[in-house]
């Protein structure tokens, strides 16, 4: 199985783990560190992607500063989101070879980590076709990719960057996190879409670290399988 370092921060500031994230991917993009996948949480923040904007906000920030939410202006992919305690948020920072260097590619296979662990735990997730993430279907099994939205809510989000080949942000994934602040935004800029998570899909408080534990074992086949694809 591929040989990847995982550390778990526990619950952290954002821009302190950004800026932590920046210096890791430093360090993978100079093969100082092999590839590294950071397991954490953060304390209640927005962030707004590059293709984001303050306008899929519906409260002001004066009533997101009473409710202990910072703004953060990022450097991702993706639009807006909500981050939490109860939220999983993985960091992959990952150098793509010279051979394996689709990020679309990639994007789609860290979705299928999400599916995969959502259904081991006996969620039916799927994705999307035009819609990054994964959404919770009411068709129980199958079809794992839908051609169109109808309801899905989104369980799990996604927004990378790369710098000279190397990933950073990552996916965050909803098990026990508080939904009401995602009612605070039109999710990932998308209208009329709405939240969920492991812990409301399943109707039970999902154990967190076991989560973790699944979700890294996926993620390691994955990576495993995508250097081996091409």
């Amino acid at each position: 199985m591929s040989n990847i370092n995982v550390i778990n921060w526990g619950l952290k500031n954002y821009s302190t783990a950004l800026d932590e994230q920046r210096q890791l991917r430093e360090l993978r993009s100079e093969n100082k560190i092999g590839d590294t996948l950071i397991l954490t949480q953060h304390q209640p923040v927005m962030t707004i992607g590059r293709s984001g904007s303050e306008e899929n906000i519906k409260v002001n920030r004066a009533f997101l500063a009473s409710k202990g939410i910072d703004v953060v202006d990022v450097e991702r992919g993706g639009d807006i989101t909500y981050h939490g305690p109860g939220q999983l948020i993985a960091y992959p920072i990952f150098h793509l070879p010279p051979d394996v260097r689709d990020v679309k590619k990639f994007i789609r296979a860290i979705e299928q980590v999400v599916v995969k662990t959502c259904r081991d735990f006996g969620a039916p997730a799927v994705t999307i076709e035009g819609l990054t993430g994964v959404w919770i279907s009411d068709k129980e099994i199958e079809p794992l990719h839908l051609e169109e939205w109808t309801g899905e809510k989104k369980i799990s989000s996604l927004g990378l960057a790369f710098k000279r080949w190397t990933s950073y942000h990552g996916v965050s994934f909803n098990i026990n996190i508080d939904l009401e602040p995602f009612s605070y935004i039109h999710l990932c800029g998308l209208k009329g879409k709405e939240a969920t998570s492991l812990s409301k899909v399943l109707d039970k408080e999902i154990d967190f670290e076991k989560v973790e534990s699944v979700f890294v074992k996926h993620m390691k086949v994955m990576w495993e399988n995508f250097l081996k694809s091409f």
